[in-house]
C-alpha cells in the first residue's frame, strides 16, 4: 500500500507543455527561463514602486501606472508624451520608458520562443505571438542582408510595426545568440527613446501656440495613429483572408 501511495504519479501532458512547468522543473538554467524570470523580476520593482506610491498618496503612483500602460498599449511616443505632459522631467521620462520597455522585452521574448517551439504559456497571448510571427518572417530576409545593422536600423526607426517585439522575433530567426540579439535591440529600443525625447522637447518648445497642453496635444495624435494603424492592420489582414 506504501509502496502504492510513494509511487510517482505521471504528469499530466498539460502542466509539462506549460510554461510554468518548463520554467521550474524543465530548463531552470536555459537563457529563455533567466530572462523571463529577470523581466518578472523588473515588473514586480515596478508594480511595488506603483503600490508604495499610492500608499504613500503622493500623487505619482497614477502617473506610473497610466504611463506604463501608455507606452504598453500605444507605444513609446505616447509613453514618452504623456510622462512629459505629466511633468516629469526629461530624465525621468526617458528613465521611465526605458525600463518599461525593456522589461516588456525581456518578458515577451521568451514567451514568444516558447509559442515558436510549441510550449503552451497563455492563451490569451497565442493571437498575439501569431501575428509578430508572421511580422518577422516578412522583414526577416531583407534585414538578414544587412545583419546586426539591419536588425538595429528596423528596432530604431519608428515604422509601423519595427518595435523591439518584432525585432527580437527576427533575431531569433536569424540564429542569433539571445544575449547578441538582446543586446542589438534593447540598444535600438534605448536609443529610439533618446531620440523620441530630443524630438518631443523640440516640438515642446516650438509649438508654443498650445501652451501648456502641447504634450497632451501630441499624445493625443500618437493614441489616434496607434488605433488607426491597429485598425487598418485588422482590416488589411481580413482583405488578406478573404
Amino acid at each position: 500500500m506504501c509502496a502504492i501511495l510513494s509511487r510517482k504519479r505521471p504528469t499530466p501532458k498539460t502542466m509539462r507543455d506549460s510554461a510554468l512547468y518548463r520554467l521550474i522543473f524543465v530548463q531552470p538554467h536555459n537563457g529563455e527561463t533567466k530572462l523571463f524570470l529577470c523581466g518578472i523580476t523588473l515588473l514586480t520593482f515596478y508594480a511595488l514602486a506603483i503600490i508604495t506610491c499610492f500608499l504613500l498618496q503622493n500623487g505619482i503612483g497614477d502617473k506610473l501606472l497610466s504611463i506604463g500602460l501608455s507606452s504598453l498599449v500605444f507605444g513609446r511616443a505616447a509613453g514618452i508624451s504623456l510622462a512629459l505632459a505629466l511633468e516629469f522631467n526629461t530624465f525621468w521620462a526617458t528613465i521611465l520608458n526605458i525600463y518599461i520597455e525593456n522589461t516588456m522585452v525581456i518578458i515577451l521574448y521568451p514567451l514568444f520562443v516558447w509559442s515558436i517551439q510549441g510550449i503552451s504559456t497563455f492563451k490569451r497571448t497565442e493571437q498575439f505571438f501569431a501575428s509578430i510571427y508572421q511580422v518577422a518572417q516578412k522583414y526577416e530576409k531583407p534585414i538578414q542582408k544587412y545583419g546586426i545593422v539591419g536588425l538595429f536600423a528596423f528596432v530604431w526607426l519608428p515604422f509601423w510595426m519595427t518595435g523591439p517585439i518584432v525585432g527580437a522575433a527576427i533575431g531569433y530567426f536569424m540564429h542569433l545568440k539571445v544575449w547578441l540579439n538582446l543586446l542589438v535591440v534593447l540598444s535600438g529600443t534605448n536609443i529610439a527613446i533618446l531620440c523620441w525625447v530630443y524630438l518631443l522637447e523640440s516640438l515642446d518648445s516650438q509649438l508654443k501656440y498650445f501652451g501648456q497642453n502641447t504634450m497632451w496635444v501630441l499624445l493625443s495624435v500618437f493614441v489616434s495613429l496607434a488605433i488607426f494603424g491597429t485598425f487598418f492592420a485588422k482590416l488589411k489582414s481580413k482583405k488578406g483572408e478573404k
